[in-house]
């Protein structure tokens, strides 16, 4: 009965039927706005911690610029290994246990960074915080928004949660700014700020543990009490074997190479290079958090019902529009036009439209293993992207960063349209061994 209702549910809404405002904002599961609340909380004490943590390792903890990025570099590894572990878990043990231990090591390595000395103890709390923070939160949290929503309104979830957290992001370093203006920049006031952000985090596993009920599939229950092994490695050889899976991970890794190099490069590029001015730079960076809180939404209702993989090189081919843009521009107009234009759109599209295909593709008892390992191409890109970014802009070489760039999205276009192939080699596949 459940499923007949959830298959009649999703083709109304591929369909775009009934009233347009309804459409657009479809009548969730309660997990869903609860995974909403949750990330708006979760993602504003990340804005009160992240944009300041810099500041107070290098200027006041002594920490050299250089070891704090390599603390960074060991967080995205981390975050990586974490994205493979979790995973099976969340198949394994469910959604909610993996979420509700992900925030409790979020709790711990942000008090632990207000008590942080010297380097190694910087480093050993980063690698903590990018095992059990972020990325395995985000592994659970994925894989029950693609339990609780139907195929036809997966996208439309996925955005709305992406929004709150937003929200989150926009708001924490805005309140953050405020009060080391009021507060002075002492390190017992940013020692606050981490205390606060520990606060928030548990604020927000409070909230899940007595409010969020499991997600797991009853198909992924009954394969959980046939597993003899508490970690089941068997998903994870199954997934990576995969071939238009292993595709789409090809593509998202060199997709986010793009996203997360952006983030890093192009403040640098518009200040240092073409010395446009700090209140410019802001602009535009805050034109891109603008463009996702109004038009995140209204981008995965059109994405609800069509192609993923079209949707995904239709984002390949606006982070190569961005990256040719800053190629032939050197005014903050261009800037302006590939940042808060087409390279936001692009990581619109990227964010929801990937995973919504990596839960699409993915065998219902394997769905967390797909989306955890899905997310892994973010910490990758964001472990690479930087360095490169970073070794072009000290040579003076930014066109490079930007043909490079060029060049990695087009490949990514390239996987992307390989999937369609690898599935109907995989259908037939499976319909001869089905045959008699």
């Amino acid at each position: 009965m459940g499923v007949t209702a959830g298959a009649k549910e999703a083709t109304e809404e591929s369909a775009f039927g009934g009233n347009r405002r309804a459409s657009i904002l479809p009548g969730f599961d309660r997990r869903v706005w609860l995974l909403l609340g949750a990330m708006l909380v979760f993602r504003f004490g990340h804005g009160l911690y992240y944009p300041f943590s810099t500041i107070y390792f290098h200027n006041l903890v002594g920490i050299p610029l250089s070891l704090v990025g390599v603390g960074l570099g060991a967080l995205a590894v981390a975050s990586v290994a974490s994205g493979l572990v979790s995973g099976p878990l969340t198949d394994r043990y469910g959604r909610k246990p993996l979420m509700l231990l992900a925030l409790l090591g979020s709790v711990t390595t942000f008090l632990a960074y207000a008590f942080v000395g010297d380097f190694w103890g910087y480093l050993v709390v980063c690698v903590e915080a990018g095992f059990a923070g972020s990325a395995m939160f985000d592994a659970a949290r994925n894989a029950m928004v693609a339990d609780v929503a139907t195929e036809g309104t997966r996208a439309r979830a996925y955005g709305l949660v992406r929004v709150g957290g937003n929200v989150g992001w926009a708001l924490g370093p805005t309140v953050a700014g405020f009060v080391v203006a009021s507060a002075g920049t002492s390190a017992s006031t940013y020692r606050a700020m981490f205390a606060g952000t520990a606060a928030l985090t548990l604020v927000v596993l409070v909230a899940l543990a007595l409010l969020v009920r499991e997600s797991l599939p009853e198909v992924g229950a009954k394969v959980r009490r046939r597993e003899l092994s508490p970690f089941p490695l068997v998903k994870l050889r199954a997934a990576l074997s995969d071939a238009p899976f292993v595709a789409l991970l090809a593509a998202g890794f060199l997709l986010y190479y793009v996203f997360t190099q952006n983030w890093q490069a192009l403040p640098v590029y518009a200040k240092n290079f073409l010395e446009i001015s700090d209140w410019q730079v802001g602009l535009f960076l805050a034109g891109n958090g603008l463009m996702v809180m109004l038009l995140q939404l209204p981008v995965a209702y059109l994405l609800d019902g069509r192609s993923k993989v079209a949707a995904l090189a239709i984002g390949a081919g606006l982070f190569a529009a961005s990256s040719a843009t800053l190629l032939i521009t050197e005014s903050f107009l261009g800037i302006l036009v590939a940042f808060a234009g087409f390279f936001t759109l692009a990581e619109m599209i990227l964010e929801v439209a990937g995973a919504a295909l990596a839960a699409e593709l993915a065998p219902v008892e394997r769905r967390g293993t797909y989306l955890a390992l899905f997310g892994c191409c973010f910490g990758a890109g964001y472990g690479v992207s930087p360095i490169v970014a970073g070794l072009l802009l000290d040579a003076r070489l930014p066109a490079l960063i930007w043909t490079a760039q060029l060049a990695t999205a087009t490949l990514g276009a390239v996987g992307l349209l390989l999937i369609g192939g690898l599935r109907k080699r995989r259908a037939r596949g499976a319909q001869r061994t089905a045959d008699p």
